[in-house]
């Protein structure tokens, strides 16, 4: 229990840190529709049932084009969308107000519908303080709940996985995107958040015999993240319906009957059921799902035309998963998306080749609902909205590839030595694109980007425009976090096969969590207490191969 306990608060530690960074760097508004969830959240913050259930309205967006939302009582200041510089990358953020307060009034938020759970637990400092402090406490608070919720998902990992493959894949899913989004207030990071928890409890949970003692904090976040998943936004009923799909098909009844045992099983049940019932309420209930006609002829796509360009932007929704900040117009230089995109990728690619026909089920489930699904959203919807399905609308789902693919091959595929090559890779590789982003923003925000920008533009530490707190604290808080980061991961624990007994071939390596015998004299691992097929061990502590 203590190794978990300090597994935890490490990676708690890091990913907060790597988060924190974009807290202090980005101006207000400056990440995707902040000004929306900054009202909507101090709205919440009031307490008062006329706003947490505001009336559905149609309300103007920052550009003053009609669309779904509601009123909050709110101060006025808080009305102060960053259109002088939004998708114009060339301006910096030294022409925005930037949040202040006011008199309270009605303020029009195209998130006014959303369901209120993340904006209650964000909401309080906006209310108090509508000033640049709030807003960075905020934003600390919208971090933080993505910190512990992947800080869980790797302890789970840690425990249950061979080679520690699978939990060091989290580098690969918590992008820079994320990083980015958790940085601001909006709950589409909570979101990507519990999606990647919910893989890393289901996969373990789902995917091995059940151990009705060592599985039960499996329970726990398998249920919250459930639950979150449900409530968070509109679309998150049917990624927990894909997610738990591909997960729990084919059914293993014997299995279920086993965890159906546990009170822990029934009460998460029971308490994910109503939260798919109170959010199915809500989204009919506040219309959530509902649109505004736009003006005749703005948009005018036929259907095959509509499908060219959704199957043509594909690269377009790769960089949205991997790294695309502020209104969509930061975009780093293309190595940083091939790197990222073949490291990752290539596990997902690696995992349906040497994975057997229920991983690619399983693989086919999660791509038609990550894939298909917003493709047939938006094809059928494009005379309506646009073209607005950005990748980090997909990335709760699709998290889920990666995560499975590292699952298969460090059980079928890489022996130990492979797997910490891989992992190691991923450290080099990937970390470093976290501060890339941030530098490649942070120029954006304070001087602009023009297009023709060469290598001396990219100094963040100038520009007409600077956060409050200074430019130099989010990239050393960057800097810090991905070294703790690295530390963290690159002594994750790598399980070596057990040695070969005579002439004879090694013993095959049971699952992880799980006994390394069947033979009856031979303590189980829930007798033993150990927490994976050897021993948990958290990052730091002595390995096998450091005690040789």
């Amino acid at each position: 229990m203590r190794n978990r306990r300090r597994s935890w608060v490490l990676a708690f530690s890091a990913f907060f840190l790597v988060f924190g960074a974009w807290c202090f760097a980005a101006p207000f508004d400056g990440p995707a529709d902040e000004v929306q969830h900054t009202i909507r959240a101090a709205g919440v913050a009031s307490f008062d049932p006329g706003q947490i259930f505001a009336r559905p309205a149609t309300v103007p967006d920052a550009f003053q084009k009609p669309g779904m939302g509601a009123l909050q009582r709110v101060p006025v200041g808080m009305d102060a969308h960053a259109v002088c510089f939004g998708f114009k990358p060339q301006v910096s953020a030294a022409c925005a107000a930037g949040l202040h307060g006011g008199e309270v009034g009605e303020v029009p938020t195209s998130a006014g519908r959303y369901n209120p759970l993340y904006y209650f637990a964000v909401g309080v400092p906006l209310r108090l303080w509508p000033d640049w402090g709030g807003l960075v406490v905020a934003r600390l608070i919208s971090s933080a709940i993505c910190a512990a919720l992947l800080a869980s998902a790797f302890v789970s990992l840690l425990r249950w996985s061979r080679y520690g493959l699978t939990a060091a894949t989290l580098l690969g899913v918590a992008t820079p995107m994320l990083a980015h989004l958790a940085g601001g207030v909006n709950p589409n990071s909570v979101e990507i958040a519990a999606g990647i928890a919910f893989f890393a409890a289901g996969i373990p949970l789902l995917l091995e015999p059940p151990d009705l003692v060592a599985k039960r904090p499996l329970v726990t976040l398998l249920g919250i993240s459930s639950v979150l998943l449900l409530t968070l936004r509109s679309a998150g009923p049917a990624w927990f319906a894909f997610a738990f799909f591909a997960l729990a098909v084919p059914v293993r009844w014997q299995w279920l009957r086993g965890y159906w045992r546990l009170l822990r099983v029934k009460l998460w049940t029971a308490g994910v059921i109503v939260a798919a019932v109170l959010s199915a309420a809500w989204i009919v209930g506040m219309k959530t799902g509902e649109l505004v006609p736009p003006p005749a002829g703005l948009y005018d796509y036929k259907t095959g035309e509509a499908i060219a360009i959704y199957v043509n932007s594909w690269w377009v929704y790769l960089e949205g998963m991997i790294g695309v900040a502020g209104w969509f117009d930061v975009i780093m230089w293309s190595p940083f998306y091939i790197v990222w995109a073949l490291l990752v990728g290539g596990l997902v690619v690696l995992g349906g080749m040497f994975g057997d026909w229920t991983m690619r089920w399983r693989y086919l489930v999660i791509l038609l609902g990550g894939v298909a699904l917003p493709g047939f959203l938006q094809v059928t919807q494009a005379n309506m909205t646009g073209f607005i399905i950005n990748g980090r609308y997909m990335l709760p789902l699709l998290a889920g590839l990666p995560l499975l693919a590292a699952w298969t091959l460090e059980r079928r595929f890489f022996d130990a030595t492979q797997a910490r090559t891989v992992v190691r890779t991923m450290i080099i590789f990937l970390l470093p694109v976290h501060l890339a982003l941030l530098a490649w923003a942070m120029v954006r925000w304070q001087r602009g980007l023009p297009s023709n920008a060469g290598v001396g533009w990219f100094n963040p530490l100038k520009g007409d425009w600077h956060p409050p707190t200074g430019s130099v604290t989010p990239l050393l808080i960057m800097v810090v976090g991905l070294l703790f980061t690295a530390a963290v991961f690159w002594r994750v624990p790598h399980d070596e096969p057990a040695p070969q007994l005579g002439r004879g071939e090694a013993p095959a390596l049971e699952p992880a969590g799980k006994s390394v015998t069947d033979n009856p004299d031979v303590p189980s691992q829930r007798e033993t207490g150990t927490d994976t097929w050897r021993e948990s061990r958290t990052p730091g502590e002595d390995s096998p191969e450091k005690a040789r």
